[in-house]
């Protein structure tokens, strides 16, 4: 059952124990990338799959090194929920890892397989936007840049959203959607230059989104967008299946509250814009408005309590909003914009503890037995599927569902905890 290959063509997979144990009996170094042969990691987010692969010289020179619809299939036959095929999935590059000459066609090679999101970015090439969206005109701040809007019309977070997404369309699919709209009108976004994947994965950061994946699926339906820490009632019945069959292993609960970790206040503070300019010599010099015209504050701050969970607690946190509070000539912030500038608080404050606790759940890190239907969502930042014998069973997979790490896997990706 454990192959690698096209979808007419599979070869199968080496055991990683047989390479191991010959490069000690053959006093060889240690190589720490063999052992993660026999896995694939799959992560929520800006962060592609990443996976490894034994296959044999003779077998890896039949792959076609340029196809993106590879598969590999892993698992136990014996179970019908115990066995996955991954799709549309890509070389990127394959080291020799046994003795010998490396051009023997029973040389071991170690596979580094990757997704569609490796493709299309990754630490040698990135593809590329330039786009710009509702750029204010500093000379008439109540105005956007023609060329920034979207023919005539302001961006949303949606069709911004989409439209960057369908950029990418050739390696994504079609645009999933949003689970759900965002307040306000977005501005100030522009991207020189910039890769379209990580200007896609920072707007989605901003409005409490990520892109989740389902290595199972092809085309449209892989890749989708979910809005961090939502519920999610299929990863609950997921779970609650295995626990009643016995199949996990290990669950390493964090308890990560206490007074240095969490705050009891997010302030969240809005960049002022001034609906009428002007200079001490054309603003109005009386007792009464001039403290307020000539007011030094830049930005207008809404407080939002933390969730009661957290009430306790006693730390403050600040955000930024891109959202702009206008100010009267006598400087006063305008009730429709302190309205809206609540509205966009409340979501800003929940989308963060959505991020950092998956809204007050934290953080996860479950080992099951076997390779098992378990994706990356809205409670899962991510997904690993490894080649482990020491319990003796169902071939040797076990699934490592993980969530709260930025990025999961640091080992793997770099980075560091939330």
């Amino acid at each position: 059952m454990n192959t690698f290959g096209s979808a007419s063509q599979q070869f199968g997979l080496i055991d990683p124990r047989s390479v191991r144990e010959n490069r000690v009996r053959f006093r060889r170094d240690a190589l720490e990338s063999l052992e993660r042969a026999n896995s694939f990691y799959c992560l929520t987010g800006r962060w592609s799959c990443r996976g490894w692969v034994l296959l044999p010289r003779v077998d890896y020179d039949k792959l076609n090194k340029y196809s993106t619809a590879l598969q590999l299939n892993i698992g136990d036959t014996r179970a019908a929920d115990n066995v996955k095929a991954l799709k549309n999935v890509s070389v990127v590059q394959a080291r020799c890892v046994t003795r010998g000459l490396a051009s023997d066609e029973g040389a071991v090679y170690l596979i580094e397989i990757t997704d569609g999101r490796g493709v299309l970015h990754n630490e040698w090439f990135q593809f590329p936007t330039t786009s710009s969206y509702n750029i204010r005109a500093p000379a008439y701040p109540q105005t956007f840049h023609p060329g920034s809007m979207n023919g005539g019309t302001t961006w949303t977070w949606t069709t911004m959203i989409q439209d960057l997404w369908t950029q990418m369309a050739a390696f994504l699919g079609t645009f999933p959607g949003l689970p759900n709209t965002p307040n306000s009108t977005p501005e100030g976004f522009w991207f020189p230059g910039v890769p379209a994947w990580t200007a896609l994965c920072d707007v989605l950061d901003h409005v409490g989104m990520t892109v989740a994946c389902d290595m199972t699926k092809e085309g449209t339906g892989r890749y989708t967008i979910v809005a961090s820490g939502a519920a999610d009632s299929t990863f609950v019945a997921l779970h609650t299946k295995y626990v009643n069959q016995g199949r996990l292993e290990d669950d390493l609960e964090w308890i990560d509250v206490g007074a240095a970790r969490v705050p009891k206040t997010v302030k969240v503070l809005f960049r002022r814009r001034n609906s009428v300019y002007g200079t001490e010599e054309t603003v109005t010099y009386r007792s009464d408005v001039m403290a307020k015209q000539w007011n030094m504050a830049p930005f207008y701050t809404v407080s939002v309590a933390a969730p009661a969970t957290f009430a306790s607690a006693v730390g403050t946190h600040l955000i930024w909003s891109d959202f702009t509070v206008r100010y009267s000539d006598s400087s006063d912030p305008l009730d429709a914009d302190i309205t809206t500038a609540t509205a966009i608080a409340g979501e800003l404050v929940r989308q963060y503890f959505d991020r950092i606790y998956s809204r007050t759940d934290g953080f996860m890190s479950r080992t099951y037995a076997g390779a098992l239907p378990f994706v990356t969502g809205s409670q899962v930042d991510g997904v690993c599927y490894y080649q482990d014998y020491r319990g003796g069973d169902r071939q040797g997979w076990r699934t490592h569902v993980v969530r709260g790490m930025c990025p999961p896997w640091p080992e793997i990706y770099g980075g560091h905890p939330r």
